[in-house]
């Protein structure tokens, strides 16, 4: 990754590598992306050498996020996995088809609350994600989600 690249970190969201920095931390000198977040009033600071082991990828393409769209319609089918734990959170279409469940299947009466808390933080990713690639308002994409009506006609409005 390089500066000016757009990226998503698993837990702030999508931001632009501004700068990379060498800091001293600990009497270690390291290299950390600089990625301003201007929703948050904050920088984040990832180190280079475990940006893979902390979730920081670079955003998905238009059509890996297209078929993500499709999952979410009810038109395609998502990776399968075993619930919001092993959730993969730098795979979009797992994250579409972990939300697409979330919203179609039967509500339990006592929902956990953390799940609920996984698959809104999955929400929120899939939906930045999807505004700044695809160039959705986020009010689309999020109407998209909550009407998990397949015979919707959300594929024209989505450019598919």
């Amino acid at each position: 990754m390089n500066i000016g690249d757009t990226v998503l970190h698993p837990r702030y969201g999508v931001g632009t590598i501004d700068a990379i920095e060498r800091r001293e931390q600990d009497g270690e000198c390291r290299e950390y992306y600089v990625i301003p977040k201007p929703s948050l009033c904050s920088t984040i600071f990832v180190p280079v050498d475990s940006a893979d082991e902390l979730g920081l990828r670079p955003v998905a393409t238009a059509d890996k996020l297209k078929q993500a769209l499709q999952i979410l319609s009810g038109d395609g089918e998502g990776p399968q996995n075993d619930g919001l734990r092993n959730l993969t959170w730098g795979d979009p279409l797992a994250l579409a088809g972990a939300i697409r469940r979330g919203v179609t299947e039967p509500k339990s009466r006592y929902p956990k609350v953390s799940e609920q808390h996984q698959l809104k933080r999955a929400k929120k990713l899939l939906v930045e994600e999807m505004s700044v690639v695809l160039g959705m308002t986020e009010e689309s994409v999020i109407a998209m989600i909550d009407d998990p009506d397949p015979r919707a006609d959300k594929r024209v409005a989505a450019g598919i």
